[in-house]
């Protein structure tokens, strides 16, 4: 039991979560399954980066420009190594935690999500969207949009 607690309280952050904002589909053939698998993979990597603050997670899908709109401070197209940092500062600066995604949609070169995260200001817990948007380039998915606010 006391390493149930210990193992669950170290993993806090990895919280798993359902998959309701996912519609599955039936899909006319493999190639498009596993294309929409991979978008879907792509922002369950994007999730998993920001609520583990691993910027390793999120940069995979970087295009050569990402819009970036962060707490509406930090608004505009920034070069994928700016982009990483704009978000690392983020995620230092915040401390941001349980991120999670309430809902998405896809078509057949773009894809979105939305959700939200929380974070703690001195004793109090605030909450901020998030919206993650992709693109379907060159058989694979990018970000396309990064919006907290």
């Amino acid at each position: 039991m006391l390493i149930f607690l210990f193992i669950s309280s170290f993993l806090g952050p990895l919280q798993a979560q359902n998959d309701d904002w996912w519609q599955d589909k039936k899909y006319r053939d493999e190639k498009v399954r596993i294309k929409y698998f991979l978008c879907k993979k792509a922002f369950e990597d994007i999730l998993k980066g920001l609520n583990n603050r691993n910027i390793n997670f999120i940069n995979l899908y970087f295009d050569t420009e990402v819009y970036l709109n962060i707490i509406s401070k930090d608004r505009g197209y920034y070069s994928s190594d700016q982009a990483e940092l704009i978000i690392l500062d983020y995620l230092d600066y915040f401390k941001p935690y349980a991120f999670s995604y309430s809902m998405s949609h896809r078509k057949t070169k773009y894809a979105f999500a939305l959700g939200s995260c929380n974070y703690n200001v001195g004793m109090g817990k605030r909450k901020l969207k998030v919206s993650v948007s992709l693109k379907y380039k060159g058989k694979k998915w990018l970000i396309d949009q990064v919006n907290i606010n």
